[in-house]
């Protein structure tokens, strides 16, 4: 008789979670809001979209499966503070550093000078030219901010998804902690 008890409650247990769940989420008790420190994107959009001048190739790899942190550069000395806080953020991740890469996006041509510069400064990131600027077009639809005026740090996916935003006054200790529940 003990072993039939036991078998039903071991049975019932995961049934019990999942319908009480339900009942607390349906009646409004749910979580509000998010413990995100970043902004999450307007609409999803994915970078696979994205191709290189000739229309051939992706502008970004994603098959070797790691988080892409970015800057989209409209402004050169805002976009060096956010350069420079990306590679902080990629140190300061430690051990799970080889879990993401950098990437630096621009599309005006006059700024290619500077940027070399900055890659100079900044080793290990990846300089990738928006020939139409259809990128930054998409960006700023899908953000609260105005991309031409700040340069923010954004967070894709490693299948392509552009995840979220962080706007160049947020604490880098909390984007730190983002990063850390997110890779």
């Amino acid at each position: 008789m003990r072993s039939k008890f036991f078998l039903a409650s071991i049975l019932l247990t995961p049934i019990l979670v999942v319908v009480f769940s339900t009942l607390y989420f349906t009646t409004g008790m749910s979580p509000e809001g998010t413990k995100n420190n970043g902004e999450f994107f307007k609409s999803y959009f994915n970078f696979n979209q994205f191709k290189d001048s000739r229309g051939e190739q992706d502008l970004i790899n994603f098959d070797d499966g790691k988080w892409v942190l970015s800057v989209y550069v409209t402004d050169i000395e805002k976009s060096t503070e956010s350069i420079y806080l990306m590679r902080q953020l990629n140190v300061a991740l430690n051990r799970d550093i080889n879990k993401l890469k950098r990437v630096v996006f621009y599309s005006n041509k006059l700024l290619e000078n500077d940027l070399s510069n900055i890659m100079a400064q900044y080793p290990r990131q990846t300089l990738i030219e928006d020939k139409n600027g259809v990128l930054l077009n998409v960006l700023q639809r899908n953000s609260k901010i105005n991309l031409n005026e700040e340069n923010p740090i954004f967070v894709i996916d490693p299948y392509g998804r552009a995840v979220m935003y962080f706007s160049s006054n947020t604490d880098p200790k909390l984007i730190l902690k983002d990063l850390k529940v997110l890779i």
